[in-house]
């Protein structure tokens, strides 16, 4: 392996807490985090979730992304054609190898197993990852009414070599996409072999703040306090726009996670009259019609009439822009058509939030949404910050907040992670906390991010999902365990806390949650306890069915091992003694 990616691996496994004894193993984690997060658009995803398993032939990794969200249920696909009524699907499939070269062996290899994963016959696949990729590239194919066009294929290669448009190795590739091609599955397949250089760049992309280059010809000045805070107003012909919110290889900047609004699709009204906008195709009515985008950035550099930004998001148009997108390709005309567009630059934060507030409030956005991007936000980010603790978590309320920051990634608590562990340990709803955000975020309602709730309990379930990842990742608790996390930290907090849970705003909650703190923070009993969670649900193997992969989504899970707590809790006591 060169300095370079060596370097780059160094950095990866210290910003993840990944570490493993085999170099290998490291790498594939490496190159799948670089490929997804560059196809995806985000860098908040679990890489357990595209890995393939242990000693899965010919591929490392696969990710699945159905309108522009990565999926991990059938469940998910459901809820995207609810939203949707139709669905555009990329695969994006990763081997990956550490020799110094590519191999037209290796390469047909690859292709033969992905023939096999995409065929009607691959029980050769075993693993448990395997499994849950088959069962979901089933159920898309199972829904082509809803499917937009065939899905795209991306196949990607990389070793530590240099890709050279080798004839044997061409060849190979070439022959390998005809063998996909005949199955009549896609409407698109690439090839896309890395090497070195290639992977190295991908990763400098993960590292790199999101920034946009675009002509602004149309546009007046609102105010210039300062050349750090300034305001524009104009419009911008989609060709423009279309730069601030999609990658050159047509993956979606992830630009819209300031949006409290979760991309509803076409069902609403609303986005039933953009729609029929657009594919009008008369390219200045849209501009009469439509409130426009809101863009604020942390900076803004005008040359004549070529306008630079950098670390922005969209909070208001998002489903003006998910719909564009949409279009792009079909509509008449839709690269000229205009788009008003306002463009805040500060570095102010609290500045940010109340813009985004305010251009969010003139429509209807049920309180939780309204309140994930409030003061409580701002409250709780500042409440994890009097943690002191080298090894300390850090609330990310803006996505991209710490992208750039030597900061290990699996410290950084993101708002959809503190949703699903809230919900998970204070709310006994480890079941449901497996699907997209967005839809978590709706089931649960306003039952969290009150502000009267008690800052330690969010923490304190972070905590709890940190510790016990850690353990998983380590290999102290067996992986193969992991899917129970969610109930493992739910039922840790019922077992130590040996009380009846007080209400979020309740003063006991601060005493009630400091005794969780103290033995998560006590790395020995941590660890024990932890252990022994797992270890009392794997003995209920047959009667909840463990082997069965949806075994931890279903509520009648939950509801059993509730039922069981007593027993749990003197199963821990006694193996305390025993120990003793």
């Amino acid at each position: 392996m060169d300095r370079i990616t060596q370097s780059m691996l160094e950095s990866f496994k210290q910003s993840s807490g990944i570490s493993f004894a085999n170099q290998t193993l490291e790498f594939e984690y490496f190159v799948n985090d670089c490929v997804v997060c560059n196809e995806y658009g985000l860098h908040d995803f679990d890489l357990e979730e595209v890995t393939t398993g242990k000693s899965t032939q010919g591929i490392d990794g696969i990710a699945i992304i159905v309108n522009q969200k990565l999926v991990h249920t059938t469940e998910d696909i459901d809820v995207l054609i609810e939203y949707n009524q139709s669905i555009s699907v990329k695969f994006v499939v990763i081997q990956t190898k550490t020799s110094a070269s590519f191999d037209n062996t290796e390469i047909s290899n690859m292709m033969t197993f992905i023939n096999i994963f995409f065929s009607d016959n691959n029980e050769i696949f075993v693993t448990e990852q395997m499994q849950k990729f088959i069962e979901l590239k089933n159920y898309i194919f199972s829904k082509g009414d809803k499917l937009k066009k065939n899905p795209e294929l991306l196949l990607y290669y990389v070793t530590l070599g240099t890709w050279t448009d080798d004839e044997n190795l061409c060849t190979a590739a070439n022959l390998g996409k005809e063998m996909l091609r005949r199955t009549n599955l896609f409407s698109e397949i690439k090839f896309m072999p890395c090497g070195s250089e290639e992977i190295q760049n991908l990763y400098r992309k993960t590292k790199s703040k999101l920034k946009a280059t675009f002509r602004f010809e149309k546009r007046i000045t609102m105010y210039s306090v300062s050349d750090e805070e300034v305001g524009y107003s104009g419009v911008l012909p989609f060709k423009e726009y279309k730069k601030l919110i999609v990658e050159e290889n047509g993956t979606i900047k992830p630009v819209f996670e300031d949006n409290i609004r979760d991309y509803l699709g076409p069902n609403p009204d609303v986005n039933k009259n953009i729609k029929e906008t657009i594919q009008d195709g008369d390219v200045n009515s849209f501009s009469m019609l439509n409130n426009g985008i809101m863009v604020v950035a942390s900076s803004i550099n005008i040359s004549g009439d070529i306008a630079t930004i950098e670390d922005y998001q969209i909070v208001n148009g998002c489903q003006t822009s998910n719909i564009l997108i949409e279009n792009m390709e079909d509509a008449e005309n839709i690269n000229e058509l205009i788009i008003p567009i306002r463009i805040i630059a500060t570095k102010d934060e609290n500045l940010k939030n109340k813009i985004t507030k305010a251009t969010n409030n003139q429509t209807a956005i049920k309180p939780e949404q309204l309140e994930a991007l409030s003061t409580f936000q701002k409250k709780l980010e500042e409440y994890y910050k009097t943690f002191e603790d080298p090894n300390s978590l850090i609330y990310e309320r803006r996505t991209g907040q710490y992208r750039d920051s030597d900061i290990a990634k699996n410290r950084i608590v993101s708002i959809p992670m503190q949703i699903k562990t809230i919900a998970a340990m204070f709310l006994n709803e480890p079941s449901g906390v497996s699907g997209q955000y967005g839809t978590v975020a709706k089931r649960l309602g306003n039952k969290i991010f009150k502000t009267t709730d008690k800052l330690i309990m969010y923490y304190a379930s972070a905590l709890a999902l940190h510790k016990i990842e850690g353990l998983f990742r380590t290999g102290k608790i067996d992986k193969q365990y992991r899917r129970a996390r969610y109930h493992a930290i739910m039922l840790f907090r019922i077992i130590v806390s040996e009380e009846k849970m007080p209400k979020f705003n309740a003063r006991k909650m601060e005493t009630y949650c400091k005794k969780l703190l103290d033995v998560l923070n006590d790395d020995d009993e941590a660890e024990r306890i932890f252990s022994e969670i797992i270890d009392f649900i794997v003995s209920k193997d047959g009667i909840i069915d463990i082997a069965n992969r949806k075994c931890f989504e279903r509520k009648e899970t939950t509801d059993y091992l509730l039922g069981q707590v007593e027993e749990l809790a003197e199963y821990v006591k006694e193996n305390k003694k025993s120990i003793k």
